[in-house]
């Protein structure tokens, strides 16, 4: 079995996780605010953190699945050799994009080190690591997605489309 199959099926069972996490935090921010009428001072934050993860981790996913939105209306009249030739321009393009937003993810995360989070007083570093996770998560799935795009080249005609 290969690896990205299982590490997709941990991707879901995470994504969906982080969903629960974030409808509850703001659930019982909801309930301690109009019921209780009194705030959670960490609610809030716990939940902004909880969905810059749940916007990556799911970004990687749906790329992943191949559900990121499209809108194929000329696409889908490309012959199957065009389509795979910008199939694998536009996996290219992802990759470098997502490689791009790797490499200024990081230096950030080295800035905000020392910087507490205002009401969890975690460092900043873990409200942000979810950029970096994502982002190698949809590195790896746009390597395999790149990868197999070249072998159905391959198994077809080589030249660039006309």
């Amino acid at each position: 079995m290969s690896f990205l199959p299982r590490f997709s099926r941990c991707l879901e069972i995470l994504t969906a996780g982080l969903l629960l996490v974030v409808v509850g935090l703001v659930s019982a921010q909801v309930v301690a605010r109009y019921v209780f009428n009194a705030s959670l001072t960490w609610s809030e934050e716990a939940a902004r953190m909880t969905f810059v993860y749940l916007t990556f981790l799911g970004a990687a996913l749906a790329l992943g699945r191949d559900r990121n939105l499209k809108i194929d209306l000329f696409v889908g009249r490309l012959s199957r050799r065009a389509r795979l030739w910008l199939d694998l321009s536009l996996h290219g393009l992802s990759l470098a994009f997502v490689l791009v937003v790797l490499a200024y993810s990081i230096p950030l995360l080295q800035r905000l080190y020392p910087t507490p989070t205002p009401a969890l007083q975690w460092s900043m570093v873990v409200f942000y690591a979810g950029i970096p996770v994502g982002s190698l998560a949809m590195v790896a799935y746009l390597i395999r997605n790149i990868r197999a795009a070249v072998a159905e080249l391959r198994r077809g005609e080589a030249g660039p489309p006309c």
